[in-house]
């Protein structure tokens, strides 16, 4: 069945004026349904819709075999906003009412199979609505209604669901069982009042009416018992030590800080009836309903320093009787009842306004064992327990304290031995025997302690207080303890001082001196290593600018400018230099490395770092450069002899037929070179350590230098094709003759290290103000782990397939220099197995 889309063809005068529901039944299409259309209808069902579309008295009706259902505007709100309406017209009632179908069955088939009425009164029928199932009262008739045969063909019913009757009684009922429960705690205080003022705390909290204590003129919450939380919307963590205006923010606008600031300042009670607060209470802002009074709280000297409220919410009598108040005159009699319970409840109301006059009286009580309250309040975030009497029983232990001994609140009522027996063997014992025999504190910090934690027993380490509790005559009648465990601390503060032991030891062995300057003041901080690394006096600070002032003028700006550059940018510093010992005025070479550290904000404050003696080191590279030096020097004269004598003999054997002679004097030839190569690379490095190399720069087209140098390599290799990719000539200003030997290097190595792959190709492009040269190879290629020393000096890749290669790894330490000096940048890209290229560019 569903809802016409065109407008309707017909009206059908027994559904006009019926409201709503008068309009959906003429727009329905009933053609799909077994009733037909509303043509069909027997007069009789006609007739009795009539009837219910125009009553303003719930009503409905079931018709027919299948029992279809019909009903009034007036019925609808007993349906729930997110009920059945409008899905059940024209359902069958088993459907319709599947969930109360098994309870009303019975009723119907009596209804159709006798032709007999039944009524029932406050009858309990739970029905889905709302979005849910509702425990919801009724007052109804079932009465036939027989079709034009007199057979009874469908069920008639009115209705009122007096819920709310029902409510209202049973919240009658406990009111006066909270009027009971009050006037209970009214007695059992004044009985708790003489055993110990500690229970009246709990006395407030287990109050069957709203009770709460606002401390100073900020109203900070210092008590609210279960009911007030309730009454509030609240966790007792949401509210409890908070201003209740910063708990509660809502209450800002509805005049409460005007109501409490009265009471604070002039001292005069306010008491109010159903009082109407907006509060956000699950989620949502509602409006309850509530009698309460504001009294003022005095201290020792009668200054007002406090309030206590005591309240009840009465929302439901409140809103039960403005539905009384608006119901229709159909309702008079529910009305009559309800005014009655209404009046009870205001006899109730008073009485329990009496009894919080009376709960008023008691603050006076309440007042002497405030300031040991707050004592306790203020220590609630440590461990804390209370142990009375000689035997030391548990009287009060918070769940910080039974966590740390790993108990639960079972151990109250028991004795501290009988309790923690794990502590047996252990001081504990009999400290706080001494602190009950001589009434006097004791003190434990970071003292050790195994406890048992989760059926384990673990070691720990507990910084605490043993005090005790004094009665009016100084005897001592209980210790109080407080404690907090500090393992993790004391346990990271040993390894933090194992590692500074560790890390002293290393620095001490490797002879090294370590240093702090604090990057605003520039404060410089040595350590004693340090200074006798400097030749200054082991027993006094040496200032920044005395140690900057022993380094070498050709080192002290560079060294400045890194200092300088590290503290700025919070770089690493890493910086080798010179410098002139304080005692002695001996040269000395030293490594300096820092890095600039953080502080707990995550600011740059201290820079730190170590200074290494090289001297030795560099002693031992400028006695090897110098030996290289001279031992090059001294094998030049007899090489360039042996180079004349075989030219010679090449120039007097031209024309000799024996072939032999000829081609051993080809190869005396190449090796002669090989080794005036090697002998110019070790003198190059000689003169790059000792600044005697020079740089002469002139103008040459790069293409022809690089075709002469693949000439003059061709000649001596013959199993590798060397090409060089189309170009063009272009012109560059350096050392033809020192780019010629990086040029000839690479060729060299793109041989060597190419034992398979016989292609080499070199390339010769501009790229912007640059001239950029490659040589690729097919070769065994180059570790990732070994790119990044390759043109360091001495350095060889040691592998199976290097192992048999002649070299003194020279070659490219000398042209990355060479480069350098020319300001260029030299690289390599390779991978292992696949080759490699090598690049280097010049300025144009």
């Amino acid at each position: 069945m569903q809802q016409a889309d065109q407008p309707k063809n017909k009206d059908y005068p027994f559904l006009k004026g019926g409201g709503e529901m008068g309009e959906l039944m003429r727009t329905t299409d009933w053609s799909a349904t077994a009733l037909g259309t509303p043509d069909t209808w027997p007069q009789s069902l006609r007739t009795t819709l009539s009837i219910i579309l125009n009553s303003k008295f719930p009503m409905f009706l079931w018709w027919g075999p299948e029992l279809i259902c019909f009903y009034n505007d007036a019925y609808r709100p007993s349906l729930g906003q997110h009920g059945k309406h409008p899905s059940i017209l024209g359902m069958p009632a088993h459907l319709a009412w599947s969930e109360i179908w098994n309870t009303i069955k019975p009723l119907i088939s009596q209804v159709l199979a006798g032709g007999e009425s039944t009524w029932s009164e406050d009858q309990l029928i739970p029905i889905y609505r709302n979005g849910k199932i509702e425990d919801v009262y009724w007052t109804f008739s079932y009465s036939p209604v027989a079709d034009e045969s007199g057979e009874v063909a469908g069920v008639f019913v009115t209705c009122t669901e007096t819920t709310a009757k029902i409510v209202a009684n049973k919240q009658l009922e406990e009111t006066n069982r909270h009027l009971k429960a009050a006037r209970e705690a009214d007695r059992l205080i004044q009985k708790k009042l003489q055993e110990n003022d500690n229970n009246l705390r709990l006395i407030i909290l287990q109050a069957p009416v709203a009770i709460a204590i606002f401390r100073g003129p900020e109203y900070v919450v210092e008590i609210a018992n279960a009911r007030a939380l309730e009454l509030w919307g609240r966790r007792l963590p949401q509210v409890l030590n908070k201003p209740i205006l910063q708990a509660m923010p809502e209450l800002l606008d509805q005049g409460i800080k005007q109501l409490l600031d009265n009471v604070f300042n002039t001292g005069e009670v306010f008491s109010v009836k159903e009082l109407p607060i907006q509060l956000f209470r699950n989620r949502k802002m509602t409006t309850a309903y509530i009698d309460f009074v504001y009294d003022p709280l005095y201290d020792a000297e009668g200054n007002i320093n406090g309030i206590i409220t005591i309240g009840t919410e009465v929302t439901t009598q409140v809103l039960t009787r403005k539905r009384i108040e608006e119901s229709a005159t159909e309702f008079q009699a529910i009305n009559e009842e309800l005014v009655g319970a209404n009046e009870e409840l205001a006899s109730t109301n008073e009485e329990l306004t009496e009894t919080q006059w009376h709960l008023q009286q008691l603050v006076v009580e309440i007042e002497k064992s405030e300031s040991r309250f707050r004592n306790l309040v203020q220590q609630a975030p440590v461990a804390i327990c209370l142990l009375r009497g000689r035997e030391l029983v548990f009287e009060a232990a918070n769940d910080k304290i039974q966590f740390m001994l790993g108990k639960d609140a079972a151990i109250i009522g028991k004795p501290f031995e009988e309790a923690v027996p794990e502590l047996k063997g252990q001081p504990f014992f009999k400290l706080l025997d001494d602190v009950f025999t001589t009434g006097e504190n004791y003190y434990g910090n970071e003292t050790p302690a195994v406890i048992n934690h989760k059926g384990q027993l673990i070691n720990g380490y507990f910084t605490f207080i043993y005090q005790p509790i004094k009665n009016r005559d100084g005897i001592t009648t209980a210790v109080m303890i407080v404690a907090i465990e500090v393992t993790e601390q004391v346990n990271a503060r040993k390894k933090v001082e194992q590692a500074e032991e560790m890390l002293r030891f290393a620095l001490e062995a490797a002879n090294i001196g370590t240093w702090y300057i604090n990057s605003d003041t520039r404060e410089l901080k040595t350590t004693p290593r340090l200074r006798e690394l400097f030749g200054y006096d082991v027993n006094k600070e040496m200032t920044f600018d005395e140690a900057i002032g022993q380094v070498t003028e050709d080192f002290r700006d560079k060294i400045l400018e890194q200092i300088n550059a590290a503290i700025e940018n919070g770089g690493n510093y890493d910086f080798t230099y010179t410098m002139r010992r304080f005692n002695d005025d001996q040269l000395i070479w030293l490594r300096s490395l820092g890095k600039l550290s953080r502080d707990h904000e995550n600011e740059f404050t201290t820079f730190s770092g170590v200074v290494m003696d090289i001297t030795e080191q560099k002693q031992d590279e400028q006695r090897k450069s110098d030996f290289i030096g001279m031992v090059s020097h001294e094998l030049k004269t007899p090489l360039t002899s042996l180079t004349a004598i075989v030219q010679v003999l090449n120039m007097k054997l031209k024309n000799s037929e024996d072939s032999f002679i000829a081609g051993a004097l080809d190869k005396a030839n190449i090796q002669v070179k090989k080794m005036g190569t090697m002998i110019n690379g070790f003198l190059n490095i000689s003169r790059l350590e000792s600044g005697k190399i020079h740089v002469a720069k002139e103008h040459f087209d790069m293409v022809l230098l690089l075709t002469e140098m693949m000439d003059e390599v061709k000649l001596t290799v013959s199993s590798h094709n060397i090409s060089l990719a189309p170009h063009e000539h272009v012109e560059v200003y350096a050392d033809r003759d020192k780019i010629g030997s990086v040029i000839s290097n690479l060729l060299t190595n793109a041989v060597k290290y190419s034992p398979k792959g016989k292609h080499i190709e070199v390339k010769c492009v501009v790229t912007g103000n640059n001239i950029q040269v490659s040589v690729k190879d097919e070769g065994m290629g180059i570790k990732p782990q070994d790119i990044d020393k390759l043109f360091d000096r001495y350095y060889r890749v040691e592998t199976a397939h290097t192992r048999h290669i002649s070299g003194f790894g020279i070659g490219l330490y000398l042209s990355s220099e060479i480069i350098h000096r020319h300001d260029g940048e030299i690289w390599v890209e390779s991978e292992s197995g696949k080759g490699s290229t090598f690049y280097f560019t010049l300025p144009l």
